[in-house]
């Protein structure tokens, strides 16, 4: 989770940079088709929330970096968040605006491949991955390639 006050918004957009071109640089499918993009707000609060972090967060998913978003999924969106997605609209390119969804997590079937819970995180109540299993996976996968 994102805290404010805990990280900084330039390390939380940095990894989120990170990633999402290894993303891509992993999978020529995901470089030729995009990728798609999960936000759990599960237990998110207005602790959670900066300005200059969802701007940036935003800025990066429009293509700050060369990654092409096909579908941006905001499951379970506390009822606070309508007012600051208000604001984040404003944020966004019109044709981007068109990829973001707000869902309940009872709709993620109607966006994802049959099956899809068996490679989403536990974090989320669908998903079948131990998070701390599949992040340590990742971590020990980026420093035997790198």
């Amino acid at each position: 989770r994102y805290f404010p006050k805990d990280t900084s918004t330039e390390i939380v957009i940095n990894n989120l940079g990170y990633c999402m071109s290894e993303m891509v640089n992993s999978k020529e499918k995901n470089a030729t088709e995009g990728i798609a993009f999960l936000a759990n707000m599960d237990d998110w609060s207005f602790t959670n929330f900066s300005i200059s972090y969802c701007h940036s967060f935003m800025m990066m998913l429009q293509g700050k970096i060369p990654v092409r978003v096909r579908m941006f999924l905001i499951v379970n969106p506390p009822s606070w968040f309508n007012n600051i997605w208000a604001i984040m609209k404003s944020m966004l390119a019109p044709d981007f605006r068109k990829k973001v969804h707000m869902i309940p997590e009872s709709e993620l079937n109607e966006y994802l491949m049959d099956g899809f819970e068996q490679y989403l995180p536990d974090d989320i109540k669908c998903g079948k991955v131990p998070t701390q299993d599949m992040v340590n996976d990742f971590i020990k996968y980026r420093k035997c390639v790198e």
